[in-house]
C-alpha cells in the first residue's frame, strides 16, 4: 500500500520534510518566539459562543472569503467554519486580536491558505 509524501516543515519558505509540523530547527524558534500565543485561542475573548471574536467574524461574515468559493460557513463541531488570520500574527497581539485581520475561511480554502505559506 503506498505511503503519503511527507509535507514540508510549516515554517513559510522552510523545505525541509517533517512527520508533522515544524521541523527541529523551527519548532525550536516557533516555541521561543511567542509560547502563549497558542493559548490565545482558547480565551474566552476568541472562543465563546455568541461574544468571541471569532463567532463576531463568522457572524459578519457567513460566506467563505476564499478566491472563488462561496461556501456558507456552518460553525460547531461538524461544521467547516475557520476563522483565518489574514497577515500570520507570529505572536504580535496586535495583529491577533485585530479585526480587519480575520476572514471567515471554510476549511477547505483554510487548509490550502496554510499549506501555501501565507
Amino acid at each position: 500500500m503506498p505511503t503519503l509524501a511527507r509535507p514540508f516543515c510549516r515554517q513559510p519558505g522552510c523545505r525541509v520534510l517533517v512527520p508533522s509540523g515544524f521541523c527541529r530547527e523551527h519548532q525550536q524558534t516557533t516555541a521561543r518566539a511567542f509560547p502563549d500565543a497558542h493559548d490565545w485561542y482558547k480565551l474566552a475573548r476568541w472562543r465563546h459562543p455568541i461574544y468571541g471574536l471569532r463567532a463576531r467574524v463568522l457572524c459578519e461574515q457567513p460566506f467563505c472569503a476564499g478566491p472563488g468559493c462561496r461556501r456558507l460557513l456552518v460553525d460547531g463541531r461538524d461544521g467547516n467554519a475557520d476563522v483565518d488570520h489574514i497577515v500570520p500574527h507570529r505572536g504580535d497581539p496586535a495583529l491577533f486580536w485585530d479585526r480587519a485581520n480575520l476572514q471567515g475561511l471554510c476549511h477547505t480554502c483554510h487548509a490550502s491558505k496554510t499549506r501555501g505559506g501565507a
